[in-house]
């Protein structure tokens, strides 16, 4: 297969897969809220936080892994895959040992976090010790669905995942409708998180049988050394991330209380909803990307780079759009008025939706050429800087101040140092342009939204009218790009590729 059928292929199966996965998580949630309520949905999202958090052990080794990987799976040399797949083993191995001692210690201290712990959630401390184990059971698996990652065979990942969570769903609502349990609803999804890693090993182990032989060479000097320097980089860079994205929720149950910590996590599913169809789109081109860039020239890959910033543009300003006006009547139709947030927050959410997915282009460009160390500082102060603002505008505007705080700690530092770095180290190229075009994207996204806004706000309530609103953010926001990029070169080049793909599924 060439990079486009690969891409192709991936594609149709993560489509597919999310569009699955988003319509059981949107009916468990249902479920989960009826016969739980916001107290335990706080808690939920509590912990989600607080586990990642400590995924710092992870250290961004896997980004580094991934990175030597491709090269040598582009050239097929199968004694150095060995090597690093042997190396990655041990590492998370002893990464999953260190995770799970480091959550368990913060199991005493569960009352620091929260504003106002409540009194209606039995066995708190059984929930977080099992919440702990599901999150470090992927740990001993992670190897291999790298190797089918930097395979281009994403789509097998996908397909196992699929399957594993459309049974354990559906036994989640059984569980739930009988017995209003949540530890046992956690119990189901610990099997259900072992059962899919097993499952993608046995896969991997099948189609690269060299990854179960037992004679395999040491890793060259210059490699290890090099994969050093980058996890020290990453090192610093997953704290920065950790710091800035990670505690939101954390500030939120400390500042505002659990239940709006619960109202939150509503918001944040939609939005993840689409971080994970997003993030399904780019892991099927980010190693056709890597392969790119192991074998094409430099003006290749600054070609590569504008058509993906371009396409990034166009696809988050359109999700954000949306965001901003169906995100409130959805929840209405899903849950009902009482879980809605205010407007500022809304929009807030939106800002930092935007503002974050416009990095992914950036982060993915460097993760394949390997440009971990330049920007390196910049996750020192980021951190600190996050967490001070987040604090100071928490106690003056609650929910808003917190999450004004994470936009003005991204705007400050990785907004420009991250582009800076991939232009003067990667591309080659002055970063001027990179701005310029993305203040043209914002100014032409805040027009569409603008457009979108007031077409929306003549549409009746309930679901009919939901269902006008979302034509017209269909519609709307799609014309204006349209009508302004139809004769960018990017445009024509993506439109070609569309239209390439369009034929292979077909």
């Amino acid at each position: 297969m060439d990079r486009t059928e690969h891409v192709v292929k991936n594609l149709k199966f993560a489509a597919v897969s999310e569009l699955v996965l988003a319509v059981l998580k949107f009916v468990s949630r249902r479920v989960f809220v009826l016969l739980l309520g916001k107290e335990y949905l706080g808690i939920s999202g509590l912990f989600t936080d607080i586990l990642s958090m400590l995924s710092l052990a992870e250290l961004g080794f896997s980004v580094s892994i991934t990175y030597s990987l491709y090269r040598p799976v582009a050239q097929g040399d199968i004694p150095l895959i060995q090597s690093l797949m042997r190396l990655y083993r041990r590492v998370y191995r002893g990464v999953f040992v260190i995770v799970l001692g480091a959550r368990l210690s913060l199991t005493p201290f569960l009352d620091f976090f929260v504003k106002e712990m409540p009194e209606n959630v039995p066995n708190l401390s059984l929930i977080c010790v099992l919440n702990v184990v599901n999150a470090g059971v992927s740990y001993l698996f992670a190897y291999k669905s790298t190797l089918l990652f930097v395979y281009q065979k994403k789509y097998i990942d996908s397909l196992i995942r699929t399957a594993v969570a459309v049974i354990s769903t559906v036994v989640q609502i059984a569980v739930l409708l009988l017995t209003e349990n949540y530890v046992f609803y956690l119990f189901i999804t610990i099997g259900a998180s072992l059962t899919q890693n097993v499952l993608i090993s046995l896969k991997a182990d099948r189609l690269y049988p060299y990854l179960k032989e037992k004679s395999v060479l040491p890793l060259p000097a210059e490699i290890l050394q090099d994969i050093r320097r980058n996890v020290a980089a990453m090192i610093l860079h997953r704290i920065g991330a950790v710091a800035v994205f990670s505690t939101d929720n954390i500030l939120i149950s400390k500042f505002a209380g659990i239940v709006t910590t619960g109202l939150y996590s509503n918001y944040i599913m939609i939005r993840g909803f689409l971080n994970v169809v997003v993030n399904a789109l780019f892991n099927a081109v980010t190693p056709a990307l890597g392969n790119l860039n192991a074998t094409e020239s430099a003006q290749n890959r600054q070609s590569a780079f504008r058509r993906l910033h371009f396409f990034s543009a166009w696809l988050f300003g359109w999700m954000s759009i949306c965001l901003l006006w169906l995100y409130d009547p959805f929840i209405v139709i899903w849950l009902g008025r009482d879980y809605l947030l205010p407007r500022p927050v809304v929009l807030i959410i939106v800002v930092n939706f935007y503002v974050n997915s416009m990095r992914i282009p950036v982060a993915n460009t460097k993760s394949v050429m390997g440009l971990f160390w330049d920007e390196r500082y910049k996750s020192i102060l980021e951190p600190p800087l996050n967490l001070a603002v987040s604090i100071f505008l928490a106690q003056r505007w609650g929910i808003f101040g917190i999450l004004a705080g994470t936009l003005i700690s991204t705007i400050a530092l990785p907004f420009w140092v991250e582009p800076l770095g991939l232009y003067r180290h990667g591309l080659k190229q002055p970063v001027g342009e990179y701005f310029l075009r993305y203040l043209g994207h914002v100014l032409l996204t805040a027009a569409a939204g603008g457009l979108t806004g007031l077409a929306c706000s003549v549409t009746d309530q309930g679901f009919f009218g939901f269902l006008l609103k979302l034509f017209l953010c269909i519609l709307i926001p799609n014309a204006v790009y349209l009508a302004v990029y139809r004769r960018a070169l990017e445009f024509c080049f993506m439109k070609d590729m569309v239209e390439r793909i369009v034929k292979k599924i077909i």
